[in-house]
Protein backbone atom coordinates (compact mmCIF):
# COMPACT_ATOMS: atom_id res chain seq x y z
CA UNK A 1 0.00 0.00 0.00
CA UNK A 2 1.41 3.34 -1.03
CA UNK A 3 2.00 5.88 1.71
CA UNK A 4 0.99 9.51 1.30
CA UNK A 5 3.95 11.77 0.49
CA UNK A 6 3.77 13.76 3.72
CA UNK A 7 5.59 11.34 5.95
CA UNK A 8 8.65 13.33 7.00
CA UNK A 9 8.26 14.48 10.58
CA UNK A 10 10.26 17.47 11.68
CA UNK A 11 10.45 17.83 15.45
CA UNK A 12 11.87 20.96 17.05
CA UNK A 13 12.48 19.59 20.54
CA UNK A 14 16.09 20.69 20.34
CA UNK A 15 15.08 24.24 21.13
CA UNK A 16 14.80 23.28 24.79
CA UNK A 17 18.51 22.54 25.01
CA UNK A 18 20.56 25.39 26.38
CA UNK A 19 23.44 26.32 24.14
CA UNK A 20 26.39 28.57 24.72
CA UNK A 21 26.42 31.65 22.50
CA UNK A 22 28.64 31.34 19.46
CA UNK A 23 31.67 33.56 19.35
CA UNK A 24 31.32 34.12 15.60
CA UNK A 25 28.61 36.30 14.10
CA UNK A 26 25.77 34.63 12.22
CA UNK A 27 25.97 35.79 8.61
CA UNK A 28 22.20 35.67 8.14
CA UNK A 29 21.90 38.48 10.69
CA UNK A 30 23.65 40.77 8.25
CA UNK A 31 20.78 40.50 5.78
CA UNK A 32 18.46 43.51 5.43
CA UNK A 33 15.33 43.35 7.56
CA UNK A 34 13.09 43.27 4.49
CA UNK A 35 14.86 40.15 3.24
CA UNK A 36 14.65 38.54 6.68
CA UNK A 37 10.90 39.15 6.73
CA UNK A 38 10.47 37.29 3.45
CA UNK A 39 12.60 34.39 4.72
CA UNK A 40 10.57 34.19 7.94
CA UNK A 41 7.35 34.02 5.92
CA UNK A 42 8.51 30.75 4.36
CA UNK A 43 8.94 29.00 7.71
CA UNK A 44 6.41 26.84 9.56
CA UNK A 45 4.57 28.75 12.28
CA UNK A 46 5.98 26.60 15.09
CA UNK A 47 9.58 27.14 13.99
CA UNK A 48 8.92 30.85 13.63
CA UNK A 49 7.51 31.24 17.15
CA UNK A 50 9.66 28.75 19.05
CA UNK A 51 13.05 29.24 17.43
CA UNK A 52 13.32 32.49 15.47
CA UNK A 53 11.47 34.64 18.00
CA UNK A 54 13.96 33.67 20.73
CA UNK A 55 17.13 33.72 18.61
CA UNK A 56 18.04 37.37 19.14
CA UNK A 57 16.52 40.75 19.95
CA UNK A 58 16.54 42.02 16.35
CA UNK A 59 14.64 38.99 15.06
CA UNK A 60 12.18 39.21 17.92
CA UNK A 61 11.52 42.86 17.08
CA UNK A 62 10.75 41.93 13.47
CA UNK A 63 8.37 39.14 14.45
CA UNK A 64 6.55 41.28 17.02
CA UNK A 65 5.96 44.07 14.51
CA UNK A 66 2.15 44.32 14.00
CA UNK A 67 2.64 44.51 10.22
CA UNK A 68 4.55 41.24 10.07
CA UNK A 69 1.42 39.14 10.71
CA UNK A 70 -0.30 40.36 7.53
CA UNK A 71 2.89 39.84 5.54
CA UNK A 72 3.28 36.30 6.86
CA UNK A 73 -0.29 35.33 5.98
CA UNK A 74 0.12 36.69 2.45
CA UNK A 75 3.53 35.15 1.67
CA UNK A 76 3.65 31.92 3.66
CA UNK A 77 4.03 28.59 1.92
CA UNK A 78 0.78 26.71 1.17
CA UNK A 79 0.08 24.58 4.21
CA UNK A 80 -2.59 23.23 6.50
CA UNK A 81 -2.25 24.09 10.19
CA UNK A 82 -3.70 22.30 13.18
CA UNK A 83 -3.54 22.57 16.93
CA UNK A 84 -2.92 19.10 18.34
CA UNK A 85 -3.69 18.04 21.92
CA UNK A 86 -2.53 14.96 23.74
CA UNK A 87 -3.61 13.87 27.18
CA UNK A 88 -5.40 17.15 28.04
CA UNK A 89 -2.07 18.72 28.98
CA UNK A 90 0.03 19.33 25.87
CA UNK A 91 -0.63 21.53 22.83
CA UNK A 92 1.40 21.33 19.63
CA UNK A 93 1.46 23.01 16.24
CA UNK A 94 0.91 20.34 13.59
CA UNK A 95 1.57 21.74 10.12
CA UNK A 96 1.59 19.99 6.76
CA UNK A 97 3.74 21.90 4.26
CA UNK A 98 4.71 20.29 0.98
CA UNK A 99 6.07 16.82 1.71
CA UNK A 100 6.77 17.54 5.36
CA UNK A 101 4.83 17.44 8.59
CA UNK A 102 6.15 19.90 11.20
CA UNK A 103 5.51 19.26 14.88
CA UNK A 104 6.31 22.04 17.39
CA UNK A 105 5.18 22.57 20.99
CA UNK A 106 2.86 25.37 22.07
CA UNK A 107 3.50 26.87 25.49
CA UNK A 108 1.28 25.33 28.19
CA UNK A 109 -0.44 27.55 30.71
CA UNK A 110 -2.89 25.40 32.69
CA UNK A 111 -2.69 21.81 33.86
CA UNK A 112 -5.59 20.13 32.05
CA UNK A 113 -8.00 21.46 29.45
CA UNK A 114 -10.25 20.46 26.57
CA UNK A 115 -10.89 22.00 23.18
CA UNK A 116 -14.17 23.76 22.72
CA UNK A 117 -13.37 25.24 19.32
CA UNK A 118 -11.03 27.43 17.28
CA UNK A 119 -12.29 30.69 15.79
CA UNK A 120 -10.32 33.20 13.68
CA UNK A 121 -7.04 32.43 15.42
CA UNK A 122 -8.32 32.18 19.01
CA UNK A 123 -8.75 28.94 20.96
CA UNK A 124 -11.70 28.47 23.29
CA UNK A 125 -10.73 26.03 26.07
CA UNK A 126 -12.41 24.60 29.12
CA UNK A 127 -10.85 23.13 32.21
CA UNK A 128 -10.83 19.34 32.10
CA UNK A 129 -12.84 17.49 34.74
CA UNK A 130 -12.50 13.71 34.77
CA UNK A 131 -15.43 12.98 37.11
CA UNK A 132 -18.14 15.34 35.87
CA UNK A 133 -17.26 17.68 33.00
CA UNK A 134 -20.69 19.31 32.96
CA UNK A 135 -20.76 21.12 36.27
CA UNK A 136 -21.37 24.82 36.69
CA UNK A 137 -17.98 26.00 37.98
CA UNK A 138 -15.94 25.07 34.92
CA UNK A 139 -13.16 27.51 34.16
CA UNK A 140 -13.16 28.75 30.54
CA UNK A 141 -10.19 30.31 28.74
CA UNK A 142 -9.55 32.17 25.52
CA UNK A 143 -6.00 31.71 24.21
CA UNK A 144 -4.08 33.17 21.30
CA UNK A 145 -1.28 30.60 20.84
CA UNK A 146 0.66 32.91 18.50
CA UNK A 147 1.03 35.80 20.96
CA UNK A 148 0.98 33.58 24.07
CA UNK A 149 -1.81 35.68 25.62
CA UNK A 150 -4.87 34.30 27.40
CA UNK A 151 -7.78 35.44 29.51
CA UNK A 152 -10.37 33.88 31.75
CA UNK A 153 -13.99 34.01 30.66
CA UNK A 154 -16.22 35.39 33.44
CA UNK A 155 -18.03 32.64 35.38
CA UNK A 156 -21.78 32.24 35.58
CA UNK A 157 -23.67 34.44 38.00
CA UNK A 158 -24.47 32.89 41.37
CA UNK A 159 -27.82 31.22 41.95
CA UNK A 160 -28.39 30.17 38.36
CA UNK A 161 -28.36 26.48 39.25
CA UNK A 162 -26.55 25.46 36.05
CA UNK A 163 -26.59 21.70 35.60
CA UNK A 164 -25.18 21.31 32.13
CA UNK A 165 -23.73 23.72 29.63
CA UNK A 166 -22.76 23.84 25.99
CA UNK A 167 -20.97 26.69 24.33
CA UNK A 168 -18.62 27.99 21.71
CA UNK A 169 -16.66 30.99 20.48
CA UNK A 170 -17.72 32.91 17.37
CA UNK A 171 -16.98 36.11 15.50
CA UNK A 172 -19.20 38.94 14.24
CA UNK A 173 -17.56 40.40 11.10
CA UNK A 174 -19.73 43.54 10.96
CA UNK A 175 -18.84 44.65 14.47
CA UNK A 176 -15.40 42.98 14.43
CA UNK A 177 -16.13 41.38 17.81
CA UNK A 178 -15.54 37.93 19.24
CA UNK A 179 -18.51 36.50 21.11
CA UNK A 180 -19.04 33.38 23.18
CA UNK A 181 -22.36 31.61 23.65
CA UNK A 182 -23.48 29.18 26.33
CA UNK A 183 -26.68 27.13 26.49
CA UNK A 184 -27.78 25.77 29.84
CA UNK A 185 -30.69 24.51 31.91
CA UNK A 186 -32.16 26.86 34.46
CA UNK A 187 -34.71 26.49 37.23
CA UNK A 188 -37.14 23.74 38.17
CA UNK A 189 -38.72 23.49 34.71
CA UNK A 190 -35.33 22.92 33.16
CA UNK A 191 -35.99 25.36 30.36
CA UNK A 192 -33.00 26.04 28.15
CA UNK A 193 -31.55 29.54 28.12
CA UNK A 194 -28.81 31.14 26.04
CA UNK A 195 -26.32 33.77 27.16
CA UNK A 196 -23.81 35.72 25.05
CA UNK A 197 -20.51 37.21 26.16
CA UNK A 198 -18.76 39.81 24.00
CA UNK A 199 -15.02 39.50 24.44
CA UNK A 200 -13.83 42.20 26.82
CA UNK A 201 -17.22 43.36 28.10
CA UNK A 202 -16.86 41.65 31.44
CA UNK A 203 -20.24 39.93 31.84
CA UNK A 204 -22.74 37.62 30.18
CA UNK A 205 -26.16 38.76 28.98
CA UNK A 206 -29.24 36.66 28.26
CA UNK A 207 -30.51 36.48 24.69
CA UNK A 208 -33.56 34.33 25.41
CA UNK A 209 -34.73 30.75 25.10
CA UNK A 210 -32.63 28.16 23.29
CA UNK A 211 -33.59 25.05 21.28
CA UNK A 212 -33.45 21.74 23.13
CA UNK A 213 -30.05 20.45 21.98
CA UNK A 214 -28.47 19.51 25.30
CA UNK A 215 -29.66 15.92 25.46
CA UNK A 216 -28.56 15.20 21.92
CA UNK A 217 -25.12 16.80 22.23
CA UNK A 218 -24.31 15.30 25.61
CA UNK A 219 -25.47 11.81 24.60
CA UNK A 220 -23.44 11.82 21.40
CA UNK A 221 -20.40 13.64 22.89
CA UNK A 222 -20.73 17.40 22.68
CA UNK A 223 -17.20 17.87 21.29
CA UNK A 224 -18.06 16.23 17.97
CA UNK A 225 -21.43 17.83 17.34
CA UNK A 226 -20.56 21.47 16.67
CA UNK A 227 -18.92 23.76 14.13
CA UNK A 228 -18.38 27.48 13.48
CA UNK A 229 -18.54 28.80 9.92
CA UNK A 230 -20.07 31.75 8.05
CA UNK A 231 -20.53 33.77 11.22
CA UNK A 232 -22.69 31.15 12.90
CA UNK A 233 -22.28 28.30 15.33
CA UNK A 234 -23.82 24.95 14.39
CA UNK A 235 -24.94 22.03 16.56
CA UNK A 236 -26.15 18.68 15.31
CA UNK A 237 -29.55 17.89 16.82
CA UNK A 238 -30.03 14.13 16.82
CA UNK A 239 -33.69 13.46 17.56
CA UNK A 240 -34.51 11.26 20.52
CA UNK A 241 -38.10 10.83 19.31
CA UNK A 242 -40.01 10.95 16.04
CA UNK A 243 -38.72 14.34 14.91
CA UNK A 244 -36.18 14.57 12.10
CA UNK A 245 -32.52 15.24 12.76
CA UNK A 246 -31.42 18.76 11.90
CA UNK A 247 -28.65 21.31 12.43
CA UNK A 248 -29.36 24.12 14.87
CA UNK A 249 -27.58 27.42 14.15
CA UNK A 250 -26.83 30.58 16.12
CA UNK A 251 -25.94 33.72 14.15
CA UNK A 252 -23.48 35.85 16.12
CA UNK A 253 -24.49 38.94 14.14
CA UNK A 254 -28.24 38.82 14.79
CA UNK A 255 -27.94 36.66 17.93
CA UNK A 256 -30.81 34.54 16.67
CA UNK A 257 -31.25 30.76 16.42
CA UNK A 258 -32.11 29.02 13.17
CA UNK A 259 -31.98 25.55 11.61
CA UNK A 260 -30.69 23.71 8.53
CA UNK A 261 -32.27 20.49 7.29
CA UNK A 262 -30.24 17.37 6.62
CA UNK A 263 -30.60 15.28 3.43
CA UNK A 264 -33.33 12.66 3.18
CA UNK A 265 -30.94 9.74 3.74
CA UNK A 266 -30.74 10.69 7.42
CA UNK A 267 -34.44 9.85 7.77
CA UNK A 268 -33.63 6.19 7.13
CA UNK A 269 -33.99 4.25 10.37
CA UNK A 270 -30.65 2.48 10.07
CA UNK A 271 -28.61 5.59 9.29
CA UNK A 272 -26.54 7.19 12.05
CA UNK A 273 -24.93 10.62 11.98
CA UNK A 274 -21.56 10.47 13.74
CA UNK A 275 -20.29 14.05 13.82
CA UNK A 276 -20.54 17.55 12.41
CA UNK A 277 -17.69 19.77 11.27
CA UNK A 278 -16.29 22.41 8.93
CA UNK A 279 -14.77 21.68 5.53
CA UNK A 280 -13.50 24.85 3.89
CA UNK A 281 -16.21 27.52 3.98
CA UNK A 282 -19.13 25.20 4.57
CA UNK A 283 -20.31 22.37 6.84
CA UNK A 284 -20.20 18.62 6.60
CA UNK A 285 -21.54 15.67 8.53
CA UNK A 286 -20.20 12.15 8.72
CA UNK A 287 -22.48 9.14 8.95
CA UNK A 288 -22.94 5.49 8.11
CA UNK A 289 -25.55 2.83 7.52
CA UNK A 290 -25.46 0.73 10.67
CA UNK A 291 -27.22 -2.18 8.96
CA UNK A 292 -25.51 -2.41 5.57
CA UNK A 293 -22.05 -0.86 5.91
CA UNK A 294 -21.03 0.14 9.41
CA UNK A 295 -17.35 -0.11 8.42
CA UNK A 296 -17.78 2.58 5.74
CA UNK A 297 -17.93 6.27 6.63
CA UNK A 298 -19.68 8.77 4.36
CA UNK A 299 -18.87 12.47 4.33
CA UNK A 300 -21.73 14.68 3.15
CA UNK A 301 -20.87 18.30 2.30
CA UNK A 302 -23.26 21.22 1.86
CA UNK A 303 -21.67 22.57 -1.31
CA UNK A 304 -23.69 25.79 -1.21
CA UNK A 305 -24.06 26.94 2.35
CA UNK A 306 -27.68 27.23 3.48
CA UNK A 307 -29.11 25.43 0.42
CA UNK A 308 -30.53 22.09 1.54
CA UNK A 309 -30.59 20.73 -2.01
CA UNK A 310 -26.82 21.13 -2.25
CA UNK A 311 -26.04 18.33 0.24
CA UNK A 312 -23.68 15.98 -1.65
CA UNK A 313 -22.01 12.73 -0.66
CA UNK A 314 -18.39 13.65 -1.41
CA UNK A 315 -16.33 10.83 0.10
CA UNK A 316 -16.63 7.23 1.28
CA UNK A 317 -13.82 5.92 3.48
CA UNK A 318 -13.49 2.20 4.14
CA UNK A 319 -12.01 0.74 7.32
CA UNK A 320 -9.50 -1.57 5.65
CA UNK A 321 -6.88 -1.34 8.34
CA UNK A 322 -8.75 -3.06 11.15
CA UNK A 323 -9.22 0.03 13.30
CA UNK A 324 -10.30 -1.09 16.75
CA UNK A 325 -13.34 1.14 17.13
CA UNK A 326 -14.77 2.02 13.70
CA UNK A 327 -17.56 4.10 15.23
CA UNK A 328 -15.27 6.83 16.59
CA UNK A 329 -14.56 8.83 13.46
CA UNK A 330 -14.12 12.53 12.75
CA UNK A 331 -13.06 14.17 9.50
CA UNK A 332 -10.87 17.08 10.59
CA UNK A 333 -9.91 18.69 7.27
CA UNK A 334 -9.88 18.28 3.52
CA UNK A 335 -6.45 19.43 2.38
CA UNK A 336 -5.43 21.48 -0.65
CA UNK A 337 -4.97 18.46 -2.92
CA UNK A 338 -8.18 16.74 -1.83
CA UNK A 339 -6.60 14.42 0.75
CA UNK A 340 -8.40 14.03 4.06
CA UNK A 341 -7.01 14.34 7.57
CA UNK A 342 -9.17 12.58 10.14
CA UNK A 343 -9.29 10.85 13.48
CA UNK A 344 -10.32 7.21 13.66
CA UNK A 345 -10.61 5.84 17.17
CA UNK A 346 -7.65 7.54 18.95
CA UNK A 347 -5.36 7.64 15.91
CA UNK A 348 -4.77 10.58 13.57
CA UNK A 349 -4.86 9.33 9.99
CA UNK A 350 -3.88 10.69 6.58
CA UNK A 351 -6.11 9.53 3.70
CA UNK A 352 -4.89 9.91 0.11
CA UNK A 353 -7.93 10.29 -2.09
CA UNK A 354 -6.23 9.47 -5.41
CA UNK A 355 -4.93 6.05 -4.31
CA UNK A 356 -7.61 5.40 -1.66
CA UNK A 357 -4.86 4.58 0.81
CA UNK A 358 -4.31 5.84 4.31
CA UNK A 359 -1.44 6.07 6.77
CA UNK A 360 -1.53 6.13 10.54
CA UNK A 361 0.54 9.14 11.64
CA UNK A 362 1.70 7.45 14.82
CA UNK A 363 0.31 10.09 17.17
CA UNK A 364 -2.80 9.84 19.32
CA UNK A 365 -4.95 12.71 20.49
CA UNK A 366 -7.24 15.35 19.11
CA UNK A 367 -6.54 17.98 16.46
CA UNK A 368 -8.53 20.93 15.15
CA UNK A 369 -7.94 23.21 12.19
CA UNK A 370 -6.47 26.53 13.29
CA UNK A 371 -5.41 29.72 11.54
CA UNK A 372 -2.72 31.92 13.14
CA UNK A 373 -3.71 35.34 14.46
CA UNK A 374 -0.96 37.90 15.08
CA UNK A 375 -3.25 40.48 16.70
CA UNK A 376 -2.77 41.01 20.43
CA UNK A 377 -5.55 39.61 22.60
CA UNK A 378 -5.62 43.00 24.33
CA UNK A 379 -6.78 44.57 21.07
CA UNK A 380 -9.41 41.86 20.58
CA UNK A 381 -10.65 42.17 24.17
CA UNK A 382 -12.09 45.66 23.97
CA UNK A 383 -13.66 47.32 26.99
CA UNK A 384 -13.23 46.71 30.71
CA UNK A 385 -13.26 42.94 30.65
CA UNK A 386 -11.05 40.37 32.37
CA UNK A 387 -7.31 40.87 32.53
CA UNK A 388 -5.23 39.59 29.62
CA UNK A 389 -2.23 37.59 30.83
CA UNK A 390 0.79 36.15 29.11
CA UNK A 391 2.00 32.58 29.35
Amino acid sequence: MKDPPRRHLANASSRNKKRKPESTECYISRLPDDMLRVIFCKLPIGMLLNDCRHACKSWRAILLDPDFGNLYLSLKEPSTLFIYMKGYTTLHWLEFQGEFCFFHPVTNFIKKYQFVNSCNGLLYLREYRSRNPYIEDLVMYILNPVTGEYMFVPPAEGGRNLETELGGLGFSPQTNEFKAIRIYKRGVKKDLQADVYTLGNGSWRTVGAAPDILESCLFYHWGYMKAFVNGAFHWLLVSMGDDLDQIITFDFETEQFGSIALPEIVEFEGYEVLNLGVLGETIYFCGHDKIESEQSKEIWVMRQYGVVESWTKMFVIENRGGVRNPFIFRAIAVLNDGDIFFKWDKILVWYELETESYTMLGIEGRAIVHEPRFVSLKDDAKGDGPKVSRV
